[in-house]
């Protein structure tokens, strides 16, 4: 073959690398990008719809309760809580720089070891029921304090019963 066909070859291969691709913005259009651009064009996403969405989601959160309570010696959370499980996922999901602890908290009946390892299961249960719904563990952390941080001082049954608890603290 002549030298000016390989090239016109050549050139045909370059050019068809250059293909466009469609990326899908959050507004439902579509925006077209070029894939040999170097990036440093400005993204098509409607930033408004991203702004709406994370208000929207800080509204929700401001609406629930930021602990789950426990029954007695147990650490299962019950199915009236499932709002409150929602409205943190939904706040990490439009706040990725966010991140959750969980603080693990029992009454003062029981050991310290043994209440130190069932606030530990009780911030464990709520981390698992957040990533069944879609929250990365790299973002959430958990810890017990036992029975160490009492939100009720008196020896009651509402009293413990306050105290039986997981705390959810977004980290900004």
């Amino acid at each position: 073959m002549s030298f000016r066909i390989l090239c016109a070859i050549a050139i045909l291969a370059i050019a068809g690398c250059a293909s466009r691709q469609e990326a899908p913005s959050a507004s439902g259009t579509v925006a077209l990008t070029d894939a040999t651009s170097s990036g440093s064009e400005s993204s098509n996403v409607d930033d408004s719809f991203i702004s709406s969405a994370a208000i929207e989601a800080e509204e929700k959160l401001k609406a629930v309760e930021p602990s789950i309570y426990f029954d007695y010696d147990k650490f299962a959370i019950k199915d009236n809580y499932q709002n409150t499980i929602s409205a943190f996922a939904e706040y990490l999901r439009t706040h990725p720089s966010a991140k959750l602890r969980i603080e693990g908290n029992c009454d003062e009946r029981g050991t310290i070891e043994y209440n130190l390892a069932l606030g530990q299961k009780r911030a464990e249960a709520v981390s698992s029921a957040l990533q069944i719904v879609g929250v990365s563990l790299s973002r959430i952390e958990t810890l017990s304090n036992g029975e160490e941080m009492p939100r009720n001082q008196v020896k009651s049954e509402a009293g413990y019963s306050a105290n039986r608890r997981a705390d959810l603290i977004i980290i900004r």
